[in-house]
């Protein structure tokens, strides 16, 4: 039973915009939990009572105003709800004078609950679609119990084929979901479930992957000028959407880092990179880059001589440096670090520790 109080005020206030006169809005009992006048709140109002037990109309003349209780002159008129009493609204006035609003207002109150219970149902079914996929993806369910509760709940976890996870670094309510929604090219089957306070999970039907990433980038691009900090998008493979969700999480994580979004079925080093243990990391960095990490010169020049394509004089073009430069760099680097850059071995594990470097 749809208690009245909830909106109660909120139909005062859009009354006293529209209209002068005085409003009165009553729960089922006839005692006053709104009003543009303060003092009448939790006072009984006697016609509000009479109108309620008949569900109709009621006109409360100068007259009746004083023989009645907490009544003014005025018009007074159950709220009927799927021909459910479930309050009372009252206008004060001569009833001659405001005959010609009552139909109107009550119109307005009706449709502005009805709006309500609507909108009310609908944040009761997200809610229950939010907690059923927690619970799913954490394993909850078999899939056959998985897809008759999808059914029940009118969500077509059938017609998807993976996930991605967009990790929002606010909060993210179920108005920029709607948002998303409404203008996403993706698919007119996306489905967004939030979890956590700015976790959005996409279940992705069919999509082709060209068409996939330009789609979440749009979508990251939006949100990223309403946010303005970079939202990292990460997308886990095709086929079980359990096993999706998690290789999305990994992916996320990364394109965090990396400030782009992410397939998880394109990671390679990353895969090993993104999930060894920090105070693992630390220990292979110490003992192995450590001695230059703080030299901005010659991390450059390391950086520059993994990352560029080509000779010795490709990596002093893209320092601006002479080339004599840059092999007096490399041979500072390998007797800080004890190494040979000619030592395959060595290579390895300076381009390993770089990496890790890189990715912090």
């Amino acid at each position: 039973m749809f208690d009245l109080s909830v909106v109660g005020h909120d139909i005062v206030h859009e009354l006293s915009e529209l209209m002068e006169q005085h409003v009165v809005v009553t729960d089922r009992s006839g005692f006053v939990i709104a009003s543009t006048n303060p003092e009448r709140i939790n006072t009984f109002h006697e016609g509000a009572a009479i109108a309620m037990r008949q569900k109709e109309q009621f006109y409360i003349t100068e007259q009746l105003s004083k023989e009645l209780k907490g009544v003014r002159p005025g018009i007074v008129m159950p709220i009927l709800i799927m021909n459910e009493a479930i309050g009372v609204i009252g206008i004060t006035g001569l009833p001659e004078t405001i005959e010609r609003y009552a139909k109107l207002v009550r119109k307005v109150v009706e449709l502005f609950v009805t709006d309500f219970l609507s909108r009310q149902e609908k944040e009761r079914t997200t809610r229950e679609i939010e907690y059923f996929i927690a619970d799913y993806l954490l394993g909850e369910y078999t899939v056959t119990e998985a897809l008759q509760r999808a059914r029940i709940l009118d969500f077509p976890l059938n017609k998807f084929y993976q996930v991605a996870i967009l990790q929002g670094t606010s909060f993210l309510g179920q108005e920029t979901v709607d948002r998303i929604l409404s203008m996403q090219t993706l698919h007119p089957e996306l489905a967004i479930v939030r979890s956590g306070m700015g976790q959005l999970i996409l279940f992705l039907p069919k999509i082709d992957k060209t068409k996939l990433l330009e789609g979440l980038q749009q979508i990251q691009s939006k949100l990223m000028k309403q946010l303005g900090d970079y939202q990292p998008i990460g997308i886990g493979r095709c086929g079980d959407l359990r096993e999706s969700y998690q290789q999305a999480k990994t992916a996320v994580k990364i394109s965090d880092r990396q400030q782009r979004v992410v397939f998880e079925e394109n990671l390679k080093l990353e895969l090993l990179y993104y999930q060894l243990p920090e105070d693992g990391i630390q220990t292979f960095l110490e003992r192995t880059i450590s001695p230059i990490c703080k030299d901005h010169e010659l991390m450059e020049t390391l950086q520059a001589y993994f990352e560029t394509n080509g000779s010795l004089q490709d990596v002093a073009d893209e320092l601006f440096v002479h080339k004599n430069t840059l092999k007096y760099r490399l041979a500072k680097i390998e007797n800080l670090l004890g190494i040979h850059f000619s030592n395959r071995a060595d290579l390895a594990e300076v381009y390993t520790a770089y990496r890790l470097y890189a990715r912090k």
